[in-house]
């Protein structure tokens, strides 16, 4: 039986009937950028770009319950068709076609108006549905990248990144200017690397979302950071720190009136986070918090939080030399980047305030030879440093399709792990988790408390690998550790640990 030639369609040949519409809300496709037409039988006759994508057919067969017979149409045609017709349902149904309110951005005045006009509106109009599509994915950034024949754009939705939409080049101009002129970036200038962002307010939450555009063989790509700016509902076991963990956080650096907290880790692992989470665990009524920071991740009340400005010589130095002259208790520094910041943290410890910073390194332990290879004197170090907390993000187990599973041989050989009969979990995959079989992400910690024993071994200047085994011998249980304790609880899989290629040796 030969498959039936795809039809191609125009503004000249649109049709579209409300029983078509009524199957698919709008929302739906304009995430999905489709136009349902036609209901013929049990049958629903799709508008898409590419009539061969497998993943967006597949979706709509499970939104609407019918077979798809797609017919391919250009981005434009499928955009304005939405708009149409959708536009005068709306009007048919509630009688002023007032939607319910979408997406609002907040930017340079220069940006111009949101809506567009003319050439401009199905860049502007794309730009702001993957904005919304990326929110209430829960995605943490947007790829953009431009490719020989086609715009490329991903979303990475708990760590991972997953193939959104791809769009014909001939968009690829128009979408890099409107991003740019969002940012607040140069729109002539396609030579260089550039940096801007902008706000975005989405049923009631904030969102600070940085933009970042640098040149490529097939023409610029960007990449949107999305950072909610709101810390509300952060404390420490929603982070994934074990009970264990918790007590020692509670009675070993929260209660502690000095000294510095380090989270160390890769870029991208949760360290800022779980700062904040440290700071709402505090009590901050009675004391003055004061935070610096590149970006300002979350908005946090009875705080001064403070922007660094690298431009206009607010650098993270030059920001804790002005700080300290607030009479601050408790300080917050974003990253240590340098020698001098890392003295004047190191010296408000050691004089009476509470430090919270994070330190890029692999584990704990490597956090304080890192210190001292920066060029600290060890026995300040060793003085001021309470605790070292190193993490990884891991990504939870849907709650709606988890299911037991049998281990892997080789997941349970790479963790060098005995089949004991323990129970494991998965997700089989479901609407809620997108068929991935995950939803949202976990940490996993370990924690090396400073004591006698390793402020000793960092005024000898030991190795990152002597500190580590004098922290494990007296108790300290490492990342490998907590990982599958949180996977034989059911709250992720073996074979996410291993995917995240930060197994420690021992």
């Amino acid at each position: 039986m030969r498959n039936e030639p795809v039809p191609t369609i125009t503004e000249l040949n649109l049709y579209v009937d409300d029983d078509a519409l009524e199957l698919v809300p709008r929302r739906e496709a304009m995430r999905l950028q489709i136009l349902p037409m036609q209901l013929q039988g049990g049958c629903l006759i799709c508008a898409m770009v590419d009539p061969n994508d497998i993943l967006k057919l597949d979706e709509l067969r499970r939104l609407t319950g019918k077979d798809i017979k797609p017919a391919r149409a250009d981005l434009r045609v499928i955009d304005r068709g939405i708009q149409r017709f959708y536009g005068e349902r709306d009007d048919l149904e509630t009688g002023a076609g007032l939607m319910e309110p979408g997406l609002v951005v907040e930017a340079d005045a220069r940006m111009g108006p949101m809506l567009g006009r003319g050439e401009d509106a199905p860049a502007v109009a794309l730009v702001n549905e993957l904005l919304e599509t990326a929110i209430m994915s829960r995605a943490s950034d947007i790829h953009f990248e431009s490719g020989a024949t086609k715009l490329q754009v991903r979303l990475r939705v708990d760590g991972v990144l997953f193939d959104h939409q791809s769009y014909p080049m001939d968009l690829h101009a128009s979408v890099l200017s409107r991003l740019k002129i969002m940012a607040g970036m140069d729109i002539g200038e396609h030579r260089l690397p550039q940096d801007g962002r902008f706000d975005a307010r989405l049923r009631g939450k904030v969102f600070d979302i940085r933009a970042s555009s640098v040149p490529a063989t097939f023409g610029e790509t960007a990449v949107l950071r999305l950072l909610p700016k709101t810390a509300t509902g952060l404390r420490l076991p929603e982070l994934g720190f074990s009970a264990e963990h918790s007590g020692q956080m509670e009675e070993h650096i929260v209660n502690r009136p000095h000294g510095m907290i380090f989270a160390t880790g890769p870029t991208g692992s949760g360290k800022t986070t779980t700062l904040y989470a440290i700071l709402s665990s505090l009590d901050r009524v009675g004391r003055n918090v004061v935070t610096i920071e590149d970006p300002v991740e979350y908005q946090l009340t009875r705080a001064t939080q403070i922007q660094v400005h690298e431009k206009i010589g607010l650098t993270f130095a030059a920001g804790l030399r002005h700080i300290l002259r607030q009479d601050p208790d408790i300080l917050m520094v974003g990253e240590i980047r340098d020698l001098e910041s890392l003295r004047m943290a190191i010296q408000s410890a050691l004089t009476g305030h509470l430090v919270l910073t994070t330190v890029h390194c692999n584990d704990a332990a490597s956090g304080a030879a890192r210190l001292v290879d920066m060029g600290a004197e060890p026995f300040l170090v060793a003085s001021a440093a309470t605790s070292f907390i190193s993490q990884r993000l891991v990504r939870r187990i849907c709650p709606e399709c988890r299911t037991e599973d049998k281990p892997k041989p080789d997941a349970l050989e790479t963790l060098g792990l005995q089949d004991d009969g323990a129970s494991y979990y998965r997700g089989r995959g479901c609407d809620h988790c997108r068929g991935t079989g995950y939803y949202g992400r976990t940490a996993v910690f370990e924690i090396m408390m400073v004591n006698d024993i390793i402020s000793s071994a960092i005024v000898r200047r030991e190795s990152s690998g002597e500190i580590r085994r004098l922290a494990r011998s007296i108790g300290m249980e490492g990342l490998r550790e907590d990982a599958v304790r949180k996977a034989r609880e059911g709250q992720t899989t073996l074979e996410e640990i291993v995917r995240g290629v930060w197994v420690e040796e021992d």
